[in-house]
Formats: C-alpha cells, sequence, structure tokens
C-alpha cells in the first residue's frame, strides 16, 4: 500500500510567516493554483483508494480541489489537525520572540516534549494521528492524506521509525507530497515532490 501525505496549499498566513495552528486562514491565489496542480499531478501519477483531510479550512479546500481530479469522496478527520500552537497561534516568528521569549527559546531547546501554553507538544500530535496511521496499515488501500507540515513531518518519522527530533529532515513545502511504500511493517519513500 501506499500513503500519499500531502500538505496543503499556500495561505495567508503562509505567505506572512504566521504560525496559525489551529486559525483559519485563507488559501492565497497561488495556493489555489498549487491545489488544481497537485490535483493533476496526483490524477496523473497514482490511483488512489481513500483521500482523508484535516478539518481545518485551508486543508479541506486543498482537498476539495483534489478531490475534483482525483475523484475520491473526502473523509474529515481531526487525527490530521495540524500542531495546535497555543499562544504562537496568528503570530510571526518575531512576534513570538518578543511577547513570550522565554516560551520560544523553551520550545526550540525541547520542540519535541515542551507543551507550548493553551497548546501541544509533537507527542501529543504523534498521539492524535498514530491511531489513524496504525488503522490504515491494516489495509491494502493506496491512501491520500491532506494536511499540515508538522503532522506531515511527525507521520514521516513515524512510518519510516524514526526519531521524532527527525522531523526537521523532511521540509515540507505548500502542496508538497511525499509517497511512502508500506508493507510487512517496512516502510521507504519512493517520492518526495514539490508543486510549485
Amino acid at each position: 500500500m501506499k500513503f500519499i501525505i500531502a500538505r496543503h496549499a499556500e495561505t495567508e498566513a503562509n505567505a506572512n510567516r504566521i504560525f496559525s495552528g489551529w486559525t483559519d486562514y485563507p488559501l492565497t491565489e497561488k495556493g489555489i493554483k498549487q491545489a488544481k496542480r497537485l490535483g493533476y499531478m496526483l490524477k496523473k501519477n497514482y490511483n488512489i483508494d481513500k483521500l482523508y483531510s484535516s478539518p481545518l479550512d485551508r486543508a479541506l479546500k486543498t482537498a476539495n480541489i483534489v478531490s475534483k481530479s482525483i475523484e475520491r469522496e473526502i473523509i474529515v478527520t481531526d487525527n490530521l489537525k495540524e500542531v495546535n500552537f497555543g499562544i504562537f497561534e496568528g503570530k510571526t516568528g518575531e512576534e513570538i520572540q518578543a511577547e513570550h521569549g522565554e516560551h520560544w527559546d523553551s520550545w526550540h531547546k525541547d520542540y519535541v516534549n515542551f507543551r507550548l501554553p493553551q497548546g501541544e507538544n509533537l507527542i501529543d500530535l504523534l498521539d492524535r494521528i498514530r491511531p489513524l496511521i496504525d488503522n490504515l496499515k491494516q489495509g491494502d488501500k493506496d491512501c491520500l492524506l491532506v494536511t499540515h507540515a508538522a503532522v506531515m513531518q511527525v507521520a514521516i518519522t513515524y512510518l519510516l521509525d524514526l526519531d521524532l527530533k527527525k522531523m526537521w529532515n523532511f521540509q515540507c513545502k505548500n502542496c508538497s507530497f511525499v509517497e511512502i511504500e508500506y508493507s510487512n511493517n517496512f516502510a521507504f519513500i519512493k517520492r518526495l515532490s514539490p508543486v510549485d
């Protein structure tokens, strides 16, 4: 089976380098074009059996655009929501450092375990996505997951049985996707593709 994990298209928050987490921002015009291109690429190269999406608007709008190309209904699941950035949401890195410098430093020292005030840490995120991935691994369907950068990175490390700290080895731009082949409890990356 294949896991194809895609990040949502560009939003106004992405364009302005704002931490969005569970806060929604609209797709940009560039983002809409990215999502259409992603749908075209996926239709051309894959026979996707199931399409799952985060319920957050930016992912769901991306999934809606893609679903028109690949002709699959969307299964919406909270398991694919972005990490909750708590007090960081709606702010740029510079604003966070100015307003919450101590929390920023703590997060950078231990981004896996440090729980953001009013938010989550990466262990929380892994605990949220693990049941979905484990359930899908029991089947033989090729699945597309339309989600967010941190979810994508954590899912890759989990499927490849890597330490969570290795997530930064996988940079996931808007509408990029990774194809992971999974069989007999073994996974490998077959393709990592940006969509411009």
